[in-house]
């Protein structure tokens, strides 16, 4: 039996739209880890993230901050449970073994992350999706409230753990940075020499620098998992609920989210971008802690608002055909999402163009827009000859191969 791609009128419009929409947050968000060591600086858990001098730089950085950071990997995730959900009951429907098929799609997963995690970015998303994926199998059998309890608890207590964690490891590093004199020195000449391995250095001087940090993001994958399925349940139970199916059945639920969601995340939002730039008294490296891990729980809320103002916009056809291009990139979010490692290495990395550490917040926001609007023509003029992506037609022919 040879398994069909998923017809166009099989499709939901609207969840193309939003991962085309999530792929424009995600390359946005992940500007600061393509172009410099950003989060990855480690003297920022002592002095805080304080913002640049120059006026556009420090304004894009708290745009960034404020609307971007925390609100799109959740988006992503959101949607990869809810496609989960669609995948495996479709599966279903033709009686097709839904958990084989599933799982082998998971593994194709795992090993484009690994390949994509250690020779050519440590920023990599899918060897986790892979790896928490096969924990929705555990689900897919439960009522959609108990799903709702699980998904809320979880992320509830992973920022609260996730606080203390960091909140400690902050005061451990301060108290480090006080009592030896060379710490802090330390660590800016450590920092020093990767920013210029990462912005002169050949393909192999890279590969090997990165890899004590790859294999740390490999193993670290189990204390991600927490933080990463509360939002594939979200996704599941949103699926499972009918929300995107039979939208108008469910409009007087999405405007309410909409509404809450809104007030509640921008106030939230407001809070984390103020502790994450210093604009509070406690201690900079303490309210940085404190603000990632209160964005953990709060992020997903604002990303909520994002997402349900999508889904009521877009319930008018004209809207949805308007937004088509929008749509190609995320019916290609696979390739796209790696597309996008690729043309930022090259641009950053010292194998490429070398402009490692040397590129400001906003020239990363109008370099991520640019990349964007390509993947947009790109996409579409793909889209008019075949029917999907690249490596998404690969995924395909590696989950249904002998079916």
């Amino acid at each position: 039996m040879k398994h069909q791609g998923i017809s166009s009128n099989e499709r939901i419009h609207t969840l193309d739209i939003v991962r085309g929409f999530a792929i424009l947050g995600i390359v946005l968000a992940n500007m600061m880890h393509f172009k410099s060591l950003a989060q990855l600086d480690f003297t920022i858990l002592i002095e805080g993230f304080p913002l640049p001098d120059d006026t556009l730089n420090a304004l894009s950085t708290l745009f960034i901050s404020f609307f971007v950071e925390g609100k799109f990997y959740p988006m992503f995730s959101l949607l990869f449970g809810l496609g989960f959900y669609i995948f495996y009951s479709r599966a279903a429907e033709k009686n097709l073994r839904a958990n084989r098929l599933f799982s082998r799609r998971l593994t194709f997963l795992i090993i484009v992350g690994i390949v994509h995690l250690f020779f050519f970015w440590h920023g990599d998303i899918l060897f986790t999706y892979g790896v928490t994926g096969f924990l929705l199998l555990f689900f897919i059998s439960r009522q959609p409230k108990t799903i709702l309890i699980w998904a809320t608890l979880l992320l509830f207590i992973y920022s609260i753990i996730l606080a203390v964690m960091m909140g400690v490891n902050s005061w451990l590093m301060s108290l480090g940075s006080m009592i030896g004199g060379d710490f802090t020195e330390e660590m800016a000449a450590m920092n020093a020499q990767a920013n210029d391995v990462m912005a002169n250095g050949s393909y192999l001087d890279i590969l090997l620098h990165r890899l004590p940090e790859s294999i740390i993001t490999l193993l670290n994958v189990f204390v991600v998992i927490p933080s990463i399925l509360p939002l594939f349940l979200i996704g599941l139970y949103m699926g499972k609920t009918g929300m995107f199916h039979n939208v108008a059945d469910h409009l007087n639920t999405w405007k309410k989210i909409c509404i809450h969601s809104a007030w509640i995340g921008f106030l939230f939002s407001i809070l984390t971008t103020a502790l994450l730039h210093d604009f509070t008294p406690i201690p900079g490296g303490v309210a940085y802690s404190l603000a990632f891990s209160i964005r953990t729980f709060t992020g997903p809320i604002l990303m909520l608002f994002y997402l349900s103002a999508l889904v009521l916009l877009l319930t008018k056809e004209s809207r949805q055909k308007m937004l088509q291009p929008i749509a190609s990139v995320g019916r290609m979010a696979l390739t796209n999402y790696l597309m996008q490692t690729l043309i930022f290495v090259t641009i950053f990395h010292g194998y490429g163009f070398g402009l490692f550490n040397q590129v400001g917040s906003f020239a990363g926001v109008i370099l991520s827009v640019s990349v964007f609007i390509i993947q947009i023509v790109l996409s579409t003029l793909y889209l008019k000859k075949f029917n999907q992506g690249p490596m998404e037609w690969l995924w395909r022919k590696w989950t249904y191969k002998n079916v």
